[in-house]
């Protein structure tokens, strides 16, 4: 099931992103870097209390699985934990947060993913999702580059 997150979500949304994260990044962040568990805690609860995003949570019986968090034509934050990579639940939330951006009005809907996340750039590539030129820096050290990804919407 996938329903629109609310409040209440805050400590569910930081877990699966750590989890996601601390599994899918290994090899980018060093490993006696510890993950900033505060920060992102504090941007989920903008993100939650921002009117232009709408924030999504995938649950497995009653549990919360995956989440996505999108608007202005952008999919802002996404994942699933590590039990259930390959399982169909990135799939079925993917497709509901195109639906939600191309609903919306864009014609292209746009990302970022790290230049070294492999896992999530072929994921995006099988999903329809186009590299583009365009990288800069992450805000977290040790500042591992991102690139952006654009996906056509026409038609959808």
């Amino acid at each position: 099931m996938i329903r629109l997150a609310t409040g209440e979500d805050l400590e569910a949304l930081t877990a699966m992103e750590e989890r996601a994260s601390s599994a899918a990044l290994a090899h980018v962040f060093p490993p006696d870097l510890p993950f900033p568990l505060d920060d992102v805690r504090a941007r989920w609860s903008l993100v939650l209390d921002d009117p232009s995003q709408d924030v999504l949570v995938s649950e497995r019986a009653g549990q919360p699985v995956g989440y996505a968090a999108f608007g202005g034509g952008w999919l802002q934050h996404f994942g699933v934990v590590p039990e259930l990579w390959g399982s169909g639940c990135a799939v079925e939330l993917h497709d509901a947060v195109v639906r939600g951006i191309a609903g919306s009005g864009p014609s292209v809907a746009r990302l970022w993913v790290l230049v070294e996340n492999h896992r999530a750039r072929s994921f995006y590539r099988r999903e329809g999702w186009v590299d583009t030129d365009i990288t800069e820096p992450t805000g977290y050290p040790p500042h591992p580059p991102k690139m952006q990804m654009t996906l056509a919407l026409r038609g959808l």
